[in-house]
């Protein structure tokens, strides 16, 4: 048995600081293990010099990252075509792994049918060294409301009324929904769309109330066909009246006596498409279902200006998107770090309690909370060090240490312990 071992640290997991613990992996499996029976199995020892230990971040809602568009091939893209996607894929999840975010679900936001059986595959769920994991596409649309639209192509909007056999038409059969899919946002309004609330859990695939017109009763309806989540929260769909809570009521127990059963919601912390004084609301409400997202677009990291996409121009301000000539939003490009420390802010609550919307809760909401998200026995050695000001210092990805693009010029001189 060969062991690795974090010390001089503190460890961050399910909302609190354990200090002055140390962590082991195992290094043939690449997984969190007990303490070895014997001293002479830790063949390596990393001093993190009184910094925090926490899981590898997870943003469940990512549209793109570093140039790369998640929903760019098309129904005429040549082998060739996807073959270039992937690549530039790959070369774009090794970049953003340095910012934190060991694992995503690739957005694709509505699109037609062609479309689907070509993309899905690259976001097959994967466990590598070197760059950011897939968990699965998420899939936001086509079964959406016009009326909450966003900055999805119009055209590409279809109802359920076929059932199960639109579902599968359109995203490319069974082994599309069970191999490369994690989560499916759709409005539950739209007609056929609740009855296929089951069937989509079948298919082991987290159902999302989103870009909907949907009442909280409708809503409660969709929960108790099973669905667990709501996506990005307040952004495309009714705003919360005191006489009519809408989707946004769901969030606090709509079924008496079954808490369990209250959805998780995707907050956007980016102070763009949330005001601070709602992120917080909404994160007191329930702590524990809050999993920040960032709701990213492909324009993150690169310069403001204009930028053309799906026959859309989008305009890009600092960490503003909006499509060209109107106010609506078109994503986001606000780091998972940033939109931790701005939670950490807004709500005033610890590193603690910030990371773990962005790693138990999240793991939780997307039911893989025994392999990832966790500083559990079992879990892989996906990690992030964070610095006392929340700035990630380090990522290490199965035990691999990557530099982090995270910390700020000058930050290392500060790091200093958590007393």
């Amino acid at each position: 048995m060969s062991v690795t071992r974090f010390t001089n640290c503190h460890l961050i997991d399910n909302g609190k600081v354990y200090r002055h613990h140390d962590l082991y992996f195992d290094n043939s499996t690449r997984k969190i293990c007990n303490a070895p029976t014997s001293p002479s199995f830790i063949t390596k020892t990393i001093d993190l010099k009184g910094q925090l230990l926490a899981p590898g971040l997870i943003d469940i809602q990512n549209n793109g990252i570093y140039g790369v568009n998640f929903s760019n091939l098309n129904e005429g893209s040549s082998p060739q075509d996807i073959a270039q996607f992937r690549r530039s894929y790959q070369d774009a999840m090794s970049k953003y792994l340095t910012t934190g975010v060991t694992a995503i679900c690739p957005t694709v936001t509505s699109n037609f049918a062609g479309v689907y059986p070509k993309v899905l595959p690259i976001y097959k769920k994967s466990r590598l060294s070197h760059q950011t994991d897939s968990l699965g596409a998420h899939l936001e649309g086509p079964f959406i409301n016009l009326a909450k639209k966003g900055c999805h192509p119009v055209e590409t909007f279809v109802d359920a009324k076929e059932g199960e056999h639109k579902l599968l038409e359109i995203y490319g059969g069974d082994g599309n929904l069970l191999d490369n899919v994690c989560i499916i946002t759709a409005a539950p309004e739209i007609p056929g769309v609740l009855d296929l609330i089951p069937f989509i859990k079948q298919h082991n695939c987290v159902y999302s109330i989103g870009h909907t017109m949907a009442s909280y009763e409708t809503g409660v309806q969709a929960i108790e066909n099973g669905c667990t989540m709501i996506t990005h929260l307040y952004n495309a769909m009714p705003q919360p009246h005191h006489r009519n809570a809408g989707v946004v009521g769901l969030i606090n127990a709509p079924l008496k006596g079954s808490q369990d059963k209250t959805p998780f919601f995707g907050l956007i912390c980016d102070g763009v498409h949330v005001d601070p004084s709602m992120a917080n609301l909404a994160y007191r409400s329930n702590p524990s279902k809050c999993v920040l997202v960032t709701d990213a677009m492909h324009l993150i990291g690169l310069p403001d200006g204009e930028y053309k996409w799906d026959g859309q121009v989008i305009v890009k301000n600092g960490d503003r998107l909006y499509l060209k000539g109107t106010d609506t939003l078109a994503g986001a490009s606000t780091t998972l770090p940033q939109c931790i420390r701005n939670l950490m802010q807004w709500a005033d609550i610890t590193l603690a309690e910030a990371v773990k919307t962005a790693t138990n809760n999240a793991a939780s909401s997307i039911n893989v909370e025994h392999e990832r998200g966790f500083l559990n026995v079992g879990c892989d050695a996906d990690f992030v060090v964070f610095n006392k000001d929340g700035y990630v210092t380090r990522v290490y990805k199965l035990g691999n240490e990557i530099n982090s693009s995270d910390v700020p010029a000058g930050a290392e001189a500060r790091l200093s312990a958590v007393l």
